[in-house]
């Protein structure tokens, strides 16, 4: 690409979106660039259109000039490239103004929405309106995209994002604009009922592609359940993790345990809760941050971390909850403690903790009550941001007043993603030699396993380091690599990667991603979306 064709480009742009939303200047284009995997791509300007319409024409001018474009949908991608292109000199396409939740279909169980809308938008939105809806949460910030997470098979709470959107609209690389399902019909009313439309689906070519630009999509609701409550088991033998995972994969299996069952380390679970423990004695204790954050670990420690934590949510009458403990309990007993919880518990237990917070231990268990309130209820639906402090307090940092975007902080973060199965030896050999790679580099392994069915699990394996440190940085990418590589000669390929690790799981002799290439030429011809995404081009 010339910069006589962007220059042209760039003034194109500017008649359709306005200046305002065509974006060269070199302060903007650093905080963009700014990624907490300590990646380093140029990008060359930023787009930020409004509509369907204004899509369409930021890529039919894209195709005129040559000018690849990058779309993103809020940007916080963390750990996997954040708002960055896969390739050079590529300009960004942000779509977080575009972010009207179009339709709420009560009957039918549904939301429309554009890529900007954010998991605490739609939140606030079904709260404000009263509509008796919710909808999978997943635990990262809140002002993330649901379209994105959903778009690179996201894992929430509940289950996983891919099985829950419908009804596509995009701007295919060609310039065209698409339907899916039967929203190509005029008048379509089952679009969203009925995913499959007719004839062949074409939804799946959209998940980590760079075929087009999604504008539009639904996401099904949820009914408010008549009862819930949440699972929480611990085991504390760390050789015990295939059996307890066994368990939880029978449960899973037998729909006793009916939504994702998310499995953490210790590690993970200590900066997890570590940071909101030390944000609510702050509140009441004296001292420096540094003896704070000391007593929040020691408070941490007294409670009583396991080596392996499950938390799972269950919903359904109170006579299937009640069925649905004693089969947990009897799954588990020899294995781990086992204990329930539920608003009304959650509720009492708070009132009564406030009421004896003179006495100073009860005071203390108060504070941990309240640091993981804002986790238990995401299982209700309710997205928070607080695991992102999570990014921060194994650096010794803490997010700036309302900035929750690690991309822009000192904070390193890379995430490795294989699918690993249930079986109890193969599970453990997978993370056995997770944790043994990351400490030859110098990294703790924080590791959450995503139950997502009986038999497969999503397995997110991340480490913390210091971005201002260049050792540290390459240390970090060398141990996501190594790790990336290894798991994938074990036969367990991640389910997603970071825009650095395309390669190493791209090849050009497999007839798969040949095709993926056929069907980039016939949608995207002068390959301008995203090139290099999910593809060989």
């Amino acid at each position: 690409m010339n910069t006589t064709d962007l220059s042209a480009a760039l003034n194109a742009w500017r008649q359709a979106l306005g200046a305002d939303h065509v974006h060269i200047d070199a302060d903007f284009l650093y905080r963009y660039s700014q990624n907490v995997g300590g990646l380093t791509r140029s990008v060359c300007a930023v787009l930020r259109p409004a509509s369907a319409d204004e899509v369409q024409h930021v890529v039919r001018v894209a195709n005129q000039f040559g000018v690849p474009i990058h779309p993103i949908s809020c940007g916080k991608n963390w750990g996997m490239g954040s708002r960055l292109p896969v390739r050079d000199d590529t300009v960004v396409l942000d779509l977080g103004r575009m972010n009207r939740i179009r339709e709420i279909n009560i009957e039918q169980q549904y939301a429309i929405i554009e890529p900007g809308v954010t998991q605490a938008q739609l939140c606030s939105y079904l709260r404000e309106k009263r509509i008796p809806l919710r909808f999978n949460v997943t635990g990262s910030a809140a002002e993330t995209s649901i379209v994105g997470n959903a778009l690179e098979r996201g894992v929430g709470y509940l289950a996983s994002r891919v099985d829950e959107v419908s009804g596509f609209e995009v701007v295919l690389g060609n310039g065209t604009l698409l339907h899916t399902g039967f929203g190509h019909f005029p008048g379509a009313r089952m679009t969203h009922s009925y995913k499959h439309g007719i004839g062949p689906a074409l939804d799946g070519l959209f998940f980590q592609s760079n075929f087009g630009v999604i504008t539009v999509l639904g996401i099904a609701l949820l009914p408010m359940p008549e009862a819930q409550m949440v699972m929480i088991a611990r085991t504390d033998n760390p050789s015990k993790l295939g059996i307890f995972m066994a368990a939880l994969s029978a449960l899973r299996q037998k729909q006793i345990l009916p939504t994702v069952v998310h499995v953490g380390n210790r590690a993970r679970a200590e900066i997890a809760m570590a940071p909101l423990v030390y944000q609510e004695i702050k509140k009441w204790m004296p001292g420096d941050d540094l003896h704070l954050r000391h007593t929040a670990e020691k408070m941490l420690n007294a409670e009583g971390f396991s080596a392996w934590s499950a938390v799972g949510a269950i919903v359904g009458t109170p006579a299937q909850l009640r069925a649905a403990r004693r089969e947990i309990r009897r799954a588990m007993r020899g294995i781990a403690e086992v204990t329930f919880l539920n608003d009304f518990m959650m509720d009492a237990v708070k009132w009564l903790l406030h009421r004896c917070r003179f006495i100073p231990w009860l005071r203390r268990k108060e504070a941990i009550l309240l640091a993981a309130e804002p986790l238990y209820r995401v299982a209700g639906g309710v997205p928070t941001s607080e695991p992102m402090k999570s990014a921060y307090w194994p650096l010794g940092l803490w997010p700036r007043a309302h900035d929750e975007d690690p991309d822009q902080s000192d904070c390193g973060m890379l995430f490795t993603l294989p699918i690993l199965p249930t079986t109890p030896k193969e599970l453990q050999s997978a993370v056995d030699h997770a944790e043994l790679v990351f400490a030859r580099h110098g990294f703790i392994a924080y590791i959450t396993l995503n139950l997502i069915n009986g038999h497969a699990l999503e397995a997110v394996i991340n480490m913390a380091f210091d971005r201002r440190s260049p050792e540290r940085v390459a240390a970090a990418h060398a141990c996501t690599e190594e790790l990336t590589a290894d798991l994938i000669r074990m036969g367990y390929i991640p389910y997603r990667v970071g825009i650095q690790s395309m390669a190493q799981v791209i090849t050009h002799d497999d007839s798969f991603w040949q095709t993926v290439k056929a069907i980039k030429a016939a949608l995207d011809p002068n390959n301008i979306i995203s090139p290099g995404r999910y593809s060989l081009v």
